[in-house]
């Protein structure tokens, strides 16, 4: 649905506004009507709704609310109906255009295990498929799931007939339907004009065709009239029996005594109306029936809730109320009311009892919502804001929401209409001494009172607007005319700003003395610290011999129109803010009580013994470290030495490095960690100057003994493998295998020696003999005398080990050449 609200409609119940207010006293009051109400638009176009007729609500769920559209023979489905969460759909069988064709009515039965609740529809129409085929009498009421996963859903496109589950079809131009009981059905027949029962028994299923087990029985004697587009609907009373048709054509409603069975049948199967097997056809006479009203306007809808009965009207669009008599068979019109429909069809009470209709013309569902407006001035009670008195108009000064009419303080300032002088006057505001200090019900911050305390002065130049009561403003009550009585009221009865005592106000301040010192000043003499510079109430001119009143007299004062309390040096009388009795004015510390001059200028006083005293008085200086004011070249707060003052003392140590003060050890690095070349050892004298500053150096060579691999050689201090040999090449001993460990000392120095001969192993032709390191003839016999394996032959290499070591041996056999009588033979020597 596109939109939904209301329809604005206020509309008065038709019968109480036609009379009198004492009239309607005896009157009823329709709940369903209220004595006003509203039409709240429920479904609409964009809810599918194309031609509607009829409309039910869902037995199981009585917040779906199912509408029978007979231009598009289709169901309009409203979910959450009249909630904020409302949705629709809109349901066409795929074999709407028979069993379903034209629908004019519908009405819900009884609950079906596997199609939830049946309802049976009637069809104003003969047979003509939507006029695709050639009009045939074959048409009559239709029997439907309403399980959502049926209807309209099963067999939609195969060789079965859709989702109906049965049909008769001796009842052309059906106009209404009412359920009995079980699948029993009355059928409004408008095209041979009379009541006809329908028992469809045993539904054949969803889409099936079989009907021959179907019961029909028609009741002539009931004679209806059809009115062509307007349906005339039913309802059966289930308690009493008795089912109300709208007979449209015949503009009444008619009863018929359903539970009568003293009638009359007549077995009709023969007759050419029967158009199908079934299993009875008959013909009903003599069942009591009766009209219930007549005269009325083409009824169509039709209502019932208890003993009331509700009938819209399709000519003019009105619902009308009939309380039923006892047995149901009779009925007096107790309301109507006029709705906005242009086209009112089908009727229904929903939930909470409110009726819902159709308005055909406008394509629309609307739902009466009843208002009350027992006062009768066209507000509903829930909406006036007098609802026990007529106010149609509606005023109400205040905006509190009750009306004038029965408010007894329209102007809700707290004080009752009968005593108030403004009764409709300002508003927000509450009367108290406060706000209507003469409490007459006018606002004194307004211009409702002008004269707020009745003192005769007005209140634009009344300096007590709202003073005391009760008095009249004279010269003898009033001496400047202020509107402010002087006895106790007026805190500066001569107006000249300064109060008479210690109270004051917007106006007056208190005296410098705490009273007027001259109370009866001239009346053109207003004080201000031209005229009175203490303000103590005394023109200074004419009657005050100490104007500042300070205690100093003006002829001694130096400042005679300031109050002060100077009262050394030249300078007294004036201001002394920090009191050291000297004035501001030549004190060079004038917040400072101990400090007054400043011979050097340098911001430290001379005053030894007072804030910040001056060590050098005739010096300027900025120290303020060891002393204060005096010479600091660098800035760095510590002063320099001078003849008086010595480092031993506490002066700078560094007078030219603001980063340095001290030097505890005197080697020349200042203590200070953060500061320039500072001393890593501060109580240790030293030159170190390489790896940190002012540590102990023995060897001299700026790295200091920590940081030296060799503390007492100046040529070395790097031994990065730690053999004992420098890394330096151009120092003593320097290193020949750097970054390898080693304790070689002959050739070359700190390579590895594994066997400890002071040969590195790189050089030593036996690295693991201590004993031997060379072998000049490369034959593995060391050349080293006096051991067993010393080669006798130290520059020939040879094999020889029988008679002499390491000599040339040509055959092999262990024996030199020169002691080898065959030496080319091994087996002889």
């Amino acid at each position: 649905m596109a939109s939904r609200g209301r329809a604005l409609l206020l509309v008065c119940l038709f019968l109480i506004c036609l009379l009198p207010q004492s009239a309607t006293e005896e009157i009823t009051i329709v709940p369903q009507f209220g004595t006003a109400f509203e039409e709240i638009l429920i479904a609409d176009a964009s809810d599918d709704l194309d031609d509607p007729r009829d409309l039910e609500f869902h037995p199981g769920n009585n917040d779906q609310l199912w509408i029978a559209n007979r231009a598009t023979d289709s169901i309009s489905i409203i979910h959450n109906t009249g909630l904020s969460n409302q949705y629709s759909e809109n349901r066409r069988d795929s074999h709407r255009n028979h069993f379903l064709e034209e629908v004019s009515a519908i009405a819900f039965g009884d609950y079906h295990p596997e199609f939830d609740y049946t309802w049976g529809s009637a069809q104003e129409t003969r047979n003509t498929y939507c006029g695709q085929g050639s009009p045939n009498n074959f048409m009559g009421p239709t029997l439907w799931p309403s399980s959502l996963s049926h209807f309209a859903r099963e067999h939609q496109n195969d060789n079965l007939l859709g989702s109906h589950i049965d049909m008769n079809h001796e009842s052309p131009n059906g106009m209404g339907i009412a359920h009995d009981s079980g699948n029993a059905y009355w059928y409004n027949d408008g095209y041979y004009g009379e009541l006809v029962y329908y028992d469809f028994v045993e539904d054949h299923d969803t889409g099936e065709d079989d009907h021959s087990d179907a019961i029909v029985r028609r009741y002539s004697d009931v004679s209806l009239t059809r009115y062509a587009g307007v349906p005339g609907h039913m309802i059966l009373d289930d308690d009493s029996g008795i089912l109300y048709i709208a007979d449209t054509g015949a503009n009444r409603i008619v009863w018929v005594n359903t539970h009568d069975t003293s009638y009359n049948v007549q077995n009709i199967m023969n007759d050419p109306s029967r158009l199908e097997p079934l299993a009875e056809y008959s013909r009903i006479s003599g069942i009591e029936w009766g009209v219930l009203v007549s005269g009325l306007s083409a009824p169509s809808g039709i209502a019932l809730e208890e003993d009331r009965l509700f009938v819209s009207l399709n000519a003019n669009g009105k619902i009308v109320a009939f309380d039923l008599g006892s047995d149901g068979k009779s009925a007096s019109e107790t309301a109507s009311i006029q709705t906005s429909a242009s086209s009112i069809m089908g009727l229904e009470i929903g939930p909470q009892g409110r009726l819902y209709f159709v308005d055909n013309g406008r394509d629309q569902v609307l739902r009466v919502d009843p208002q009350s407006d027992v006062d009768l001035d066209g507000v509903w009670d829930g909406e006036d804001n007098c609802p026990a008195i007529a106010n149609p108009s509606q005023e109400d000064h205040e905006e509190d929401g009750i009306g004038d009419v029965c408010d007894n303080d329209d102007d809700n300032d707290g004080i009752l209409d009968s005593s108030d002088s403004c009764e409709l006057g300002e508003i927000d505001w509450i009367s108290s001494l406060n706000t209507d200090h003469d409490s007459d019900g006018c606002w004194d911050f307004s211009q409702e009172d002008t004269d707020d305390d009745n003192d005769g002065v007005f209140d634009s130049i009344d300096d007590c607007s709202v003073g005391d009561l009760d008095w009249i403003s004279s010269s003898s009550t009033d001496y400047d005319q202020d509107g402010c009585r002087d006895a106790g009221e007026d805190l500066d009865d001569d107006d000249d700003r300064i109060c008479d005592a210690s109270l004051d106000d917007s106006v007056c301040v208190v005296s410098s003395t705490g009273v007027d010192e001259c109370p009866s000043s001239q009346s053109d003499f207003y004080s201000i610290y031209s005229n009175d510079a203490d303000r103590d109430g005394c023109e200074d001119a004419d009657e005050d011999a100490d104007d500042d009143n300070d205690g100093f007299q003006d002829e001694i004062d130096t400042c005679p129109t300031i109050s002060g309390t100077s009262d050394k040096g030249t300078t007294i009388g004036c201001l002394d803010r920090d009191g050291d009795g000297y004035a501001d004015s030549v004190d060079e510390f004038p917040d400072e009580i101990s400090q007054w001059i400043d011979t050097d200028g340098d911001g430290f006083g001379d005053e030894s013994n007072g804030y910040l005293g001056d060590d050098c008085k005739s010096l300027s200086g900025s120290s303020t470290e060891d002393r204060r004011g005096c010479l600091d070249s660098d800035n760095d707060g510590w002063s320099d030495a001078d003849l008086s003052w010595s480092i031993l003392n506490g002066a700078d140590a560094f007078p030219n490095d603001l980063t340095q003060h001290s030097d505890m050890d005197g080697d020349g690095f200042g203590d200070d960690i953060t500061g320039y070349q500072a001393d890593s050892c501060k109580t240790i004298f030293g030159t170190s100057t390489l790896d940190r500053f002012g540590c102990l150096d023995s060897d001299g060579d700026g790295w200091s003994d920590a940081g030296d691999a060799l503390p007492n050689d100046p040529t070395q201090y790097l031994d990065e493998d730690g053999d004992g040999f420098g890394d330096s090449p151009q120092g003593n001993l320097p290193d020949d295998c750097l970054g390898l460990f080693g304790t070689s000392s002959e050739e070359r120095r700190g390579c590895p020696d594994s066997d400890g001969d002071g040969w590195d192993d790189g050089l030593d032709a036996f690295p693991d003999d201590s004993r031997f390191w060379s072998d000049s003839d490369g034959d593995s016999y060391p050349d080293q005398i006096g051991y067993d394996e010393t080669d006798d032959c130290p520059d020939l290499a040879g094999t020889s080990t029988s008679d002499l070591i390491g000599c040339p041996d040509s055959d092999g056999d262990g024996w030199s050449d020169s002691g080898d009588v065959f030496p080319n033979n091994a087996d002889l020597h």
